[in-house]
């Protein structure tokens, strides 16, 4: 050892000297215990059947050596960190050292060369022997995240080991460390004796190659897996999210209370089922809103650790209705967009309802199909098809979520584009050149306008989805933004076609009771006509008057009939 750097009160080790004073000590009998810190060196074989296998120290109390009768205890406990060989290890050893620094700030930043930061105490093991004989070596290391090294953000762990040739953080020969809720910290082994830590770095997930990697984020749009950091708290794009989602839904349900109102106090003033069908598209995305927050809410509380990726059973189950109303929610949209071509493009003959209740059918049997091939790959856990994306979401994994999500919605959307062009072109048309005045008529034009900028912002939203996957981070973060807002026009797009379908409804009863009135009206002016007429025929009896001026008489009732009856027989224009 340099006696002048121990003399020097003010001396700093490097870590090299660190890893190379412990590694070399021999011939003594040594436990130093303070706050700060542990350091032995003790001959492995203490006599009767003790044999000495690491050392742990607890913040707050210090540490202790660990030998065959007490390790039991110390690792049912809640240590800081500690280190313990395996007995086939220590074969032919003569003394164990080891070295547990509970604040290491001289480690903090001995590698810059990764984004790696330290987030645990060091432990630097060393073993003399008196041979040349190297067994097999296995150490179990213990890390508890020290409270000054905790992540600003989710993090992935490593169980690193600090490389004196290369300055350098490594891993190899240590496993991926595991944790263990119970203690609250990491658990690893390594084949190896060197400096030992616990290493953090923002949580990424691979692109697809070895030299691409993606950060991910929640909110709306973590559906696509954009790359955007991925955090442990709410973000703005996370808050923004609920908001609009937790908006839609109150719009609607005040759709729901508004209509059952109606029903109860006035009856005859309510509006008919079949005619609220536009809003079924809306009912689908707002069920689709309420799972996704109930996905995400149950994700962000039960996560345990930074680094869990199995999905637990609540959130597989309701990540996989989130996907179910997700595909249902895009069939819809086509089934309606479909019904509306027919509509609105083939006016003549008018489709019936019938129709639409069939494609309704079918985009059911269409999810829950897509949906059970998911569920039978995800049963297998070899294929990767889920995982957890820690206080996030459960959702798939990129190789999986091409083949599940990118190419399904991207059928419907490229149907979608063509039902919307054609319906465009003939709204539009009419729109710009009809000359109708009458009420009903606007408001069906106001219908279908809104029908379309639903699915116009819906339709731009998720078309920016793919865009997400393989655009830069602030590229994305925009993106992610303008995928949130249109997603959230929802509940405006729902409030303002059932204004619209109500009005239609109110126009419709005006008219007919308009109807009703005027006819009416005729039937007394009718009556009246008839008993001046047999009056008439009773005093012509005794003028002459001829049987020309009775036809004539006649003729103009009949027509007033006509009148009566178109007045009352008005045909439906709801949209």
């Amino acid at each position: 050892m340099n006696l002048n750097a121990t003399l020097n009160s003010t001396y700093k080790l490097t870590e090299n000297e660190i890893d190379t004073y412990v590694s070399n000590i021999s011939n003594v009998n040594l436990t130093i215990n303070t706050n700060d810190s542990i350091i032995i060196a003790q001959p492995v074989n203490q006599g009767g059947n003790v044999i000495i296998l690491g050392a742990s120290f607890t913040r707050g109390i210090g540490g202790q050596i660990v030998n065959g009768a007490n390790t039991n205890d110390i690792i049912n406990s809640k240590l800081s960190a500690a280190a313990i060989i395996s007995n086939q290890s220590l074969t032919g050893a003569t003394s164990l050292n080891m070295l547990i620094i509970d604040k290491p700030t001289t480690y903090e930043n001995i590698d810059i060369s990764t984004n790696k930061k330290l987030a645990s105490s060091v432990i630097v093991v060393g073993v003399q022997r008196n041979d040349s004989r190297l067994p097999p070596t296995n150490i179990s290391l213990y890390f508890r995240v020290l409270n000054e090294y905790q992540p600003n953000r989710v993090a992935q762990y490593f169980c690193s080991f600090y490389n004196t040739i290369t300055l350098k953080w490594n891993e190899s020969g240590c496993t991926e460390p595991q944790y263990n809720s119970t203690f609250n910290r990491y658990e690893c082994s390594c084949n190896h004796l060197s400096t030992f830590a616990l290493l953090w770095a923002p949580y990424v997930i691979p692109c697809g190659n070895a030299t691409h990697i993606c950060n991910h984020t929640t909110s709306f749009a973590l559906i696509w897996l954009p790359k955007l950091p991925l955090t442990r708290h709410l973000n703005a794009q996370d808050i923004a999210s609920l908001i609009f989602q937790s908006i839609s839904i109150l719009c609607f349900i005040a759709i729901i209370i508004h209509g059952l109102t109606v029903r109860i106090f006035d009856p005859l003033g309510s509006i008919q089922a079949r005619h609220l069908l536009p809003l079924i598209s809306c009912a689908v995305t707002i069920i689709l809103f309420i799972f996704y927050i109930a996905l995400s809410m149950t994700v962000y509380t039960k996560t345990t650790y930074d680094d869990e990726k199995q999905c637990f059973t609540s959130s597989s189950v309701l990540m996989f209705f989130v996907y179910f109303f997700l595909i249902f929610m895009f069939c819809v949209k086509t089934s309606v967009g479909y019904f509306n071509y027919l509509r609105f493009v083939r006016l003549f003959p008018e489709p019936s309802y019938r129709l639409l209740y069939i494609m309704l059918v079918i985009s059911f049997f269409i999810s829950i199909t897509w949906v059970a091939f998911a569920a039978g790959f995800n049963s297998n856990s070899s294929f990767h098809i889920t995982q957890l994306y820690p206080y996030k979401l459960c959702w798939f994994t990129r190789p999986a979520i091409y083949y599940f999500l990118t190419i399904p919605v991207g059928i419907f959307l490229l149907i979608n584009i063509f039902i919307f062009i054609r319906v465009a072109q003939r709204i539009v048309n009419h729109v710009l050149y009809a000359n109708s005045t009458h009420k009903p008529y606007e408001r069906m034009k106001g219908c279908i306008l809104v029908l379309l900028s639903s699915c116009a912002t819906q339709g731009i939203g998720w078309l920016l989805g793919p865009f997400l996957t393989i655009a830069n981070e602030n590229t994305a973060q925009v993106l992610g933004w303008f995928f949130i807002i249109f997603n959230g026009l929802e509940g405006l797009w729902c409030i303002l076609l059932y204004i619209i379908i109500w009005l239609q409804h109110w126009d419709e009863r005006k008219r007919v009771m308009a109807s009703k009135e005027l006819a009416k009206s005729k039937s007394l002016s009718f009556r009246k006509h008839e008993k001046h007429r047999k009056q008439d025929l009773y005093h012509d009896s005794f003028t002459g008057l001829s049987m020309d001026n009775e036809d004539s008489r006649r003729q103009s009732y009949i027509f007033d009939d006509l009148y009566n009856w178109e007045i009352t027989d008005g045909t439906s224009t709801y949209c």
